[in-house]
Order: C-alpha cells, then sequence, then structure tokens
C-alpha cells in the first residue's frame, strides 16, 4: 500500500484497462483504510495527552489501540484483500480472453 500501488502480477495499467470498476473500487477501499487506521491512530494518542506529564501508563490509548486495529482494521484489511485477489483473477482473465 505505498505510493506506486499495490503488488500484483498484473501492472496499474492492466488494472485500469481491463476492469476499471474493480480498479475503482480497490483503490476506494485502499484509502479507506489508510484513513480507518488513521484515525484509529490519531483517537489513541489523543486518549493518551492527559497522561503525557504524569507517571501513569495510558492504558485507555493502548485499549482504543488495539481493539481499533482488532475490531475494525484487521477485517476491513482481510475484506480488502479479498477484493484485491478477485480484481487481479478478473483481470487475468480478461487478459488471457483477450490474448486468445
Amino acid at each position: 500500500m505505498h505510493e506506486d500501488g499495490d503488488k500484483g502480477e498484473c501492472s496499474m495499467l492492466d488494472r485500469q484497462k481491463y476492469d476499471p470498476p474493480g480498479y475503482s473500487r480497490t483503490t476506494f477501499l485502499r484509502n479507506a483504510l489508510q484513513c480507518v487506521m488513521a484515525v484509529i491512530a490519531i483517537g489513541a494518542v489523543v486518549a493518551s495527552v492527559p497522561y503525557w506529564g504524569g507517571d501513569d501508563f495510558p492504558l485507555m490509548s493502548l485499549i482504543i489501540y488495539v481493539a481499533g486495529m482488532v475490531f475494525v482494521a484487521m477485517p476491513l484489511c482481510l475484506y480488502y484483500e479479498s477484493r484485491l485477489r478477485s480484481h487481479e483473477e478478473r483481470v487475468e482473465r480478461a487478459r488471457h480472453t483477450l490474448a486468445t
């Protein structure tokens, strides 16, 4: 999920050419996943602000981060991975169909 897109056997141009709706859906889902992860991390940081000057451990921050990543981001990540795989399969099928 870096600046140059998802890695795979298909190039970004192939994905856009052979399955435009799938490409836009996976791009949207990737961006949504990144936003959700950022919101969870920011929420954890905000919850830890009151503890910055003290000796107490910011337990609520840890709970927010772990629960958010496990119960929100991980299912979204698994869904994104399944959408990406199905999109790559459609692109490969379209490339093979048009090549023959």
